[in-house]
């Protein structure tokens, strides 16, 4: 038989699963309209997306079920756990003809020219790729985005500059 506290450490133990699962895939980047886009891999966002409000939901209901209303903090507190959440989700990279941009979706864009970047490291093994503009604008591939060996190469092909490993 199926117990709440089984439903709970289930889906705790599928966010934990999609974490992982999300470093080892690695996605592919997509040529848009604007150009190569690496958007984040479909696993994160199934991620974000579903098992997280699920434990949220987990969350709550015990409390909801002992004391017949929630108290007014807690949908609270979970909405401003999920805008934090969404506000801090790496942004879309996307190499346009003439710039890298990075997309955000409850923050303004990131925009560096290509004669404008000073650095470009490798950190974390490859996963991450941080690119440093003269504008003082930092744009950073994460493990989250897809292709991280293809971002590097791009990278070093558009700035004519080695990514430092």
């Amino acid at each position: 038989m199926v117990t709440f506290k089984t439903l709970q450490f289930a889906t705790l133990a599928a966010l934990f699963v999609l974490l992982y699962a999300g470093r080892m895939i690695k996605g592919k980047p997509r040529e848009t309209t604007e150009g190569l886009a690496f958007p984040l891999k479909p696993i994160v966002i199934w991620g974000r997306a579903l098992v997280l409000p699920l434990y949220f939901i987990f969350f709550a209901l015990p409390v909801w079920k002992a004391t017949h209303h929630l108290p007014m903090w807690l949908p609270l507190l979970i909405v401003a756990i999920a805008l934090l959440v969404l506000s801090q989700m790496p942004g879309t990279i996307v190499m346009t003809p003439s710039a890298l941009v990075q997309h955000f979706w409850l923050r303004g864009d990131k925009r560096i020219s290509y004669h404008e970047v000073m650095s470009a490291q490798a950190i974390g093994g490859g996963r991450m790729t941080r690119i440093m503009g003269d504008n003082r604008v930092t744009i950073t591939h994460t493990w989250n985005h897809s292709g991280a060996a293809e971002f590097a190469r791009e990278i070093e092909r558009r700035t004519n500059r080695r990514v430092i490993r």
